[in-house]
């Protein structure tokens, strides 16, 4: 019976060695990550410097000015996921920019909320156009579109140098009638 107890003591203790020897890990490689980060990047930007550089970025978009995305976009940007077609770095979002201006007249981002942690900025916008040409193998109907879109914009060294995002084109294409809206 004693053996049994030390037995039970010894793989309690070890237990808890084993976690706290993880936990240690965990947060030693926490800590390694975040200063790798601040070295790499350098101290993140005041929220309101984080914020304009954004802003910039739809800013361009919306006044299709391509010149503009080379002060805000890291030359090796990466988009994820990319639009069909577009290759990868500043120049392929300049593909994409005219790809969308091809497809939408009146393309105009409208920034809702922003949201800034370290150096990520997330945003949630509205996007509004009017789909006069092709999209996605969609005719060309006239027809105007409201979207919603949230991107998380990873900044370093005043660029933005990732961008994660997703849009609502659900909702655009049941606006340009290539989906059937059921009737109740």
């Amino acid at each position: 019976m004693a053996i049994n107890i030390q037995l039970t003591f010894g793989i309690t203790v070890m237990k808890q060695s084993l976690l706290t020897l993880a936990t240690t890990v965990l947060a030693s490689n926490v800590m390694f990550t975040q200063a790798y980060a601040a070295t790499e990047c350098g101290a993140p930007l005041p929220e309101a410097e984080s914020i304009a550089l954004v802003k910039n970025f739809y800013e361009a978009f919306s006044n299709q000015k391509k010149e503009q995305l080379d002060v805000v976009l890291a030359k090796d940007w990466i988009d994820i996921p990319m639009s069909p077609g577009q290759q990868p770095g500043l120049e392929g979002m300049k593909g994409a920019m005219d790809f969308y201006n091809a497809s939408f007249s009146d393309f105009k981002a409208t920034n809702e909320d922003f949201i800034v942690q370290g150096n990520k900025v997330v945003v949630r916008s509205t996007i509004t156009a009017t789909q006069k040409g092709e999209f996605a193998t969609i005719p060309a109907s006239n027809k105007p579109i409201e979207i919603m879109a949230i991107d998380i914009h990873e900044l370093c060294n005043g660029k933005v140098v990732k961008t994660w995002h997703v849009e609502d084109w659900l909702n655009g294409l049941f606006a340009m009638g290539a989906l059937p809206l059921k009737k109740n």
